[in-house]
């Protein structure tokens, strides 16, 4: 008898049922908001090694050293010290010249309470350069 009153007893099911979905909904936000972060980064800067390149292309005489001044001056929505690594080169490959950039960033995850290794996000653009 006092099963079957049990069984019945509707109350605190939404608790119940929230309490199972709260973490799985957690979860789906924070992956959002991490993804979100990283095709941001990864768009800035795919951005600035565009305007890289655009120097190269633009100014054949400029250095490598400016090419990377104006990559690093290009990132304005990112932290310039979390740049692992920043590299311009110039070369020719079967007689026609090219400029390649490429670089690593250190991506810190929003992800509280656990401890998650940086996310490394690297991207490279290269461009034929006129002869």
């Amino acid at each position: 008898m006092m099963f079957r009153k049990l069984g019945r007893d509707q109350r605190g099911n939404a608790t119940i049922d929230f309490a199972f979905a709260f973490p799985v909904l957690l979860t789906i936000m924070l992956g959002t908001l991490q993804m979100g972060q990283y095709l941001h980064t990864s768009g800035a800067l795919r951005h600035a090694l565009g305007e890289g390149v655009r120097l190269a292309k633009v100014d054949p005489t400029a250095s490598t050293t400016q090419i990377e001044r104006e990559v690093r001056d290009e990132l304005v929505a990112i932290d310039k010290d979390n740049i692992l690594s920043l590299k311009a080169t110039r070369g020719t490959s079967n007689g026609a010249k090219y400029s390649r950039i490429a670089i690593r960033y250190k991506l810190e995850p929003m992800i509280p309470l656990i401890p998650v290794p940086p996310i490394t996000v690297s991207e490279e653009k290269t461009v034929w350069l006129p002869v």
